[in-house]
C-alpha cells in the first residue's frame, strides 16, 4: 500500500474443512511489544481488519502469511507441506504427503513451483463457495486457521517464529552502525557488550563473540549479512534449551537497550533531502515499461533530470508511522493535508549491489518501516535522501468498497440485464491517458459500467492491487469481478515473450435510478522495490506507479423498453465504439 493510502464457506455442513486444514492464509506479523503472544497477535489481527475493511480479505491476507515461513512472499511447496503436516499432526488427521503437494499443484496457476497471494487466494475463495459457506462462516474458520498456524510455527522452533524472525532483523539493523548492510567485525564487537548485558543466563553469550562471528561468516568475506546473521542465531537458539516466548523476550529487551545507545540523546536525523517527479503531470507505466530509462549501478544518475530536489528536513526519531513522516513532507512541499503520496527511501545495499530501494509503510505504530529508515538515516553510509511521487487526492465523501462475494455476487450478476459499459486500463492510464467519458455517464436499470484492469505484469512477475471508492452503492453496485484471460495474438511471438497477463472486469450493476460518484486506483507500487532489486535499479521509477481511472459520475435511468443485453461498448477516449482501445490521434500539421 502507498505510504499514506490504500493501495469458501466453512462450517455449515459437517463435510467442512478440519480444523488443520487448507484453504489458506497470509498472516499476522508478531511485533516486539511487551505483551504476550497471543494477545499481540489478536490486536494485531483486531487493527488489520479495522483498517482494510473486508473481514474474508484481511483473515485470507492472514493466513497466506503465516503459512510463509521466510517471509518472502510466496509460499514454496515445502512450507506448504510442512505446516500442512504440522496441523495434521496436531488434529489427529493422517497426512498424505502426495495429497498435499497436489494441491499446492493444483494451486499453482502458472506452474511456478510457488504460490504467491492471490493463486492462493482464489483457490481458498474456490474451495470455500464450493463447500456453500457464508461469509462468517469463513471468517471464522480462517481465523481460527491462522491461530493455529502461528501457534504451530511456534512450537516448530526460533527458526520459524514470526516475532523471532522480525527482531532478529531488527537487531541487525541496529548492529550495522555504518548502515552499509553488513555487519563489520568492529560493529559486531562493538555491540556485544550491550547484548551480554542483557543476554545473562537466558541465551549462551557466545552467541555474538569472536569464535561466533567467524563461523557466521559462511562466504568468509570478513563481514556478516543478514542471511549469515539470521542462520547464526537460529542454529543457536535451537542448541539452547529454552522457550521461544523467553528467547523473544530477551530480544526485545536487547532491541530497547541497542535503541537507546544508537539515538545517543539525538533527537532528528542528519538534514534529508527531498526530491519530486519533475514532470508537473507524471506518466503511469507498467513495471515491465517504466524501468527502461532509469538510473543503474553502472550509470546511477542516467535519469535524475526526472527528479527535481526541493528542500531538506531533519526527521524527528519519534515519528511512529509512514502517515506522521509523510505529513512533515506536505508540509515541506506545502502540499494539501488531502493528499496521497507515497515515499521511498534507497537503505544499505544487498547482495554486493545498489543500494535497496524501500516503499515507506505502516499504517499503525510498530508496524512497517518507519523506525527501521529513521534509525538507518542516522548512520554516517546512509544515503539521505527520500523520494516522493505518486501524488493523487484522498477521497473524503468516498469510501473504499469491497468486491461482491458468493451469494451476493450472484445475485448482482443476475440483475446485469442490460448493455455494458467498459473503460480499459491502457486507454485510460498508459502514457498520456485518454479523455474520461463526458459527465456524467448516463445508463439504464441493468446496465453495467464495466472496469477492466490487469492483475499481473511481466508474466506474473509482477502484481497490481486495485481499489474501488464509491459514494454510494445502492445506485450502482458494488464491484463484481469475473477474471478475463486475455486474446492470444495470432502473430509469431519472440522467443522470449511469455503469455498474456490476465485480467479481470469489474462490473458496477445499475440497481435503480438516481446518481453516484466512484474511481478505481490500481497500484503496483508495492512491488517497486522487486522491481529495483531485480533490474539492479539505483532510485525508484520517476513514472507514476499508482493511476486512477475517474472519478467517474454515473447517472442512471429508468430503462425503457427492452434492454439491450449482451451489448459491450468501450470508451476509447472520443466515443463508444464496438472496439477496445484507445482512439488514433490525430497527427498535428507542420
Amino acid at each position: 500500500t502507498a505510504v499514506t493510502g490504500p493501495a469458501a464457506q466453512g462450517a455449515r455442513h459437517s463435510t467442512g474443512p478440519a480444523s488443520g486444514s487448507l484453504p489458506p492464509l497470509k498472516g499476522v506479523g508478531c511485533g516486539l511489544a511487551d505483551e504476550g503472544e497471543e494477545a499481540a497477535e489478536t490486536k494485531a489481527m483486531a487493527a488489520a481488519a479495522a483498517g482494510k475493511g473486508d473481514e474474508v480479505e484481511v483473515a485470507l491476507e492472514n493466513l497466506f502469511k503465516a503459512y510463509d515461513l521466510d517471509e518472502s512472499g510466496e509460499l514454496s511447496r515445502d512450507e506448504f507441506v510442512k505446516i500442512e503436516m504440522r496441523l495434521a499432526y496436531e488434529t489427529g488427521e493422517v497426512y498424505k504427503a502426495d495429497s498435499g503437494a497436489a494441491r499446492m499443484t493444483l494451486m499453482d496457476r502458472n506452474l511456478s513451483g510457488t504460490l504467491d497471494y492471490e493463486e492462493f487466494r482464489t483457490r481458498c475463495l474456490t474451495a470455500y463457495t464450493e463447500m456453500g459457506m457464508t461469509r462468517p462462516e469463513i471468517v471464522e474458520h480462517v481465523n481460527k486457521q491462522v491461530k493455529l498456524t502461528l501457534t504451530e510455527r511456534a512450537r516448530m522452533g526460533p527458526r520459524y517464529h514470526a516475532g523471532i524472525r522480525q527482531g532478529l532483523r531488527v537487531i541487525f539493523n541496529l548492529f550495522d552502525a555504518s548502515g552499509d548492510g553488513n555487519l563489520s567485525p568492529e560493529e559486531w564487537i562493538a555491540a556485544q557488550k550491550a547484548v551480554a548485558m542483557e543476554v545473562s543466563d537466558d541465551l549462551d553469550e557466545g552467541w555474538i563473540d569472536e569464535a561466533a562471528f567467524a563461523a557466521a561468516d559462511s562466504n568468509g568475506d570478513g563481514v556478516l549479512d543478514m542471511e549469515e546473521f539470521l542462520e547464526a542465531s537460529f542454529s543457536m537458539f535451537e542448541g539452547v534449551k529454552k522457550r521461544t516466548d523467553a528467547i523473544l523476550t530477551t530480544l526485545q529487551r536487547i532491541v530497547k537497550v541497542m535503541e537507546a545507545q544508537a539515538n545517543g540523546g539525538r533527537k532528528d536525523t542528519p538534514p534529508v533531502s527531498i526530491y519530486v517527479q519533475a514532470d508537473a503531470k507524471p506518466e503511469f507505466q507498467p513495471p515491465h515499461a517504466a524501468w527502461q530509462d532509469e538510473g543503474t549501478e553502472d550509470d546511477p544518475d542516467r535519469n535524475m533530470k526526472m527528479w527535481s530536489k526541493v528542500g531538506e528536513v531533519a526527521l524527528p526519531l519519534n515519528l511512529a508511522t509512514a502517515e506522521d513522516v509523510a505529513a512533515l513532507v506536505r508540509l515541506l512541499l506545502k502540499l494539501p493535508s488531502d493528499q496521497w503520496i507515497s515515499i521511498f527511501y534507497c537503505g544499505p545495499p544487498r547482495d554486493g549491489g545498489p543500494r535497496s530501494v524501500s516503499l515507506l509503510r505502516g499504517e499503525r505504530q510498530g508496524e512497517g518501516n518507519t523506525q527501521t529508515m529513521l534509525q538507518y538515516l542516522t548512520k554516517p553510509n546512509a544515503d539521505l535522501r527520500l523520494f516522493v511521487k505518486n501524488q493523487r487526492k484522498r477521497p473524503s465523501k468516498l469510501s473504499r468498497q469491497p468486491r461482491a462475494f458468493l451469494e451476493e455476487r450472484d445475485a448482482l450478476l443476475a440483475k446485469r440485464t442490460g448493455q455494458c459499459w467498459g473503460l480499459d486500463w491502457e486507454t485510460q492510464l498508459v502514457g498520456d491517458g485518454m479523455l474520461l467519458p463526458p459527465r456524467p455517464l448516463i445508463i439504464k436499470t441493468g446496465d453495467s459500467l464495466v472496469v477492466e484492469v490487469p492483475q499481473t505484469d511481466d508474466n506474473g512477475e509482477y502484481r497490481y492491487a486495485t481499489s474501488v471508492f464509491m459514494d454510494r452503492t445502492d445506485i450502482i453496485s458494488k464491484p463484481v469481478d469475473e477474471n478475463i484471460e486475455p486474446k492470444k495474438s495470432k502473430k509469431k511471438k519472440k522467443k522470449t515473450a511469455g503469455e498474456p497477463d490476465p485480467l479481470v472486469q469489474l462490473s458496477f450493476v445499475a440497481l435503480k435510478e438516481g446518481s453516484c460518484v466512484m474511481f478505481v486506483d490500481m497500484a503496483w507500487e508495492d512491488q517497486e522495490e522487486r522491481l529495483c532489486a531485480t533490474k539492479r535499479l539505483t532510485t525508484p521509477v520517476a513514472e507514476n506507479s499508482v493511476a486512477r481511472i475517474g472519478p467517474i459520475e454515473v447517472t442512471v435511468e429508468k430503462q425503457a423498453g427492452k434492454p439491450d443485453k449482451g451489448t459491450f461498448v468501450w470508451w476509447n477516449g472520443e466515443k463508444w465504439s464496438n472496439k477496445k482501445g484507445p482512439a488514433k490521434r490525430k497527427k498535428k500539421k507542420r
